[in-house]
């Protein structure tokens, strides 16, 4: 287990690298800079248009005027500032300072809350909350439902449940977002249209969206799985001992088909953080997608830099634990 380990984060570190050096030119290609507006004209810093002797000076602060790999390895390792101080990069876990936010730390925006507020209400926070809501509801519904369709297949039951959740996977995001406001906000009066975040009711609405097509996948995954378990030859060998149906089911078929649900189910939570993105833009959510839109927008590149790194390690760290709980529930896993 302690070479596989190795050998996983040795692939991890060559991805983030990868994914570092992508994002990082991907940014620079793009016409403009952080104090350029959208149609590449100069931005007013506090309402006030600067010259081109403060915007040097901006530029040489924020090391905008290097060249590109001296500001890549600026931000990665680190470099001599000013004060000929060493400032460790991103692999100290400095994420750098928000040039669309007066020069603060990337990290302090992202995981500090506002004052006299516990750290749930910080961007991270809200996101972490968002996903973990949505994670309960994929996992707490989803497996319950695709076990009772396999049991039931062909029913009522089963059907209605197929055609809900394909019926509801297959609508637009942003299409199936406008519906819940309409249901909730217009026809229910359960929420206002302009959602106050800190009312915890205010949720349901981002988090039934952001689970909806996860859950349907989850139902459509379980159902296949117990199906398949049910139709090997060691359930008829346990039901021909004697053993009753629920008994079959609970010591048979579904520790079988744990290994293909868990193996939608253990990378979700990073799957669900990615996809928070739309969801965050579509409703105002106050955590790391909004962020995100508004920097691109803005061409914060620190801000950029620094939550794509948090996404790619949450990504490759969550595909390490998976492959990590595959070789200890299936034996054959270790011989690979």
């Amino acid at each position: 287990m302690l070479t596989f380990v190795i050998q996983r984060l040795g692939r991890i570190l060559f991805i983030l690298a990868s994914v570092e050096v992508l994002v990082f030119l991907l940014m620079h290609a793009v016409p403009g800079g952080p104090w350029d507006t959208p149609g590449n004209q100069v931005r007013a810093l506090g309402n006030v248009f600067v010259d081109d002797k403060t915007l040097a000076q901006r530029n040489t602060y924020y090391g905008l005027d290097l060249p590109l790999w001296r500001q890549f390895t600026r931000y990665l390792i680190g470099d001599y500032r000013e004060e000929q101080k060493f400032v460790c990069g991103v692999i100290c876990g400095n994420l750098g300072p928000s040039t669309r936010q007066a020069g603060r730390s990337v990290q302090d925006i992202l995981f500090n809350p506002p004052e006299g507020q516990s750290a749930w209400n910080s961007h991270f926070g809200y996101t972490v909350r968002l996903v973990t809501f949505a994670f309960m509801t994929v996992a707490v519904l989803g497996i319950p439902l695709g076990v009772i369709s396999a049991l039931w297949a062909k029913s009522r039951f089963d059907q209605s449940v197929s055609t809900l959740f394909t019926t509801l996977a297959s609508i637009p995001v942003f299409v199936l977002g406008l519906l819940e406001i309409l249901i909730f906000a217009s026809w229910l009066n359960w929420v206002n249209v302009l959602p106050d975040w800190s009312q915890p009711k205010y949720w349901i609405i981002a988090i039934l969206l952001l689970a909806v097509i996860p859950l349907a996948n989850m139902i459509r995954l379980t159902r296949a799985a117990m199906l398949n378990s049910m139709s090997g030859d060691y359930i008829r060998t346990a039901r021909a001992k004697g053993l009753t149906r629920s008994q079959t089911v609970w010591l048979h078929v579904l520790p079988n088909a744990l290994v293909s649900i868990l193996t939608f189910l253990l990378p979700l939570f990073a799957e669900l953080l990615a996809a928070s993105f739309i969801i965050e833009g579509i409703f105002g959510f106050p955590g790391f997608g909004r962020e995100y839109w508004e920097s691109i927008g803005t061409r914060d590149y620190a801000m950029i830099m620094g939550i794509t790194s948090i996404y790619a390690c949450g990504f490759t760290f969550a595909n390490l634990i998976l492959d990590a709980v595959h070789r200890l529930i299936d034996p054959r896993m270790r011989t690979h």
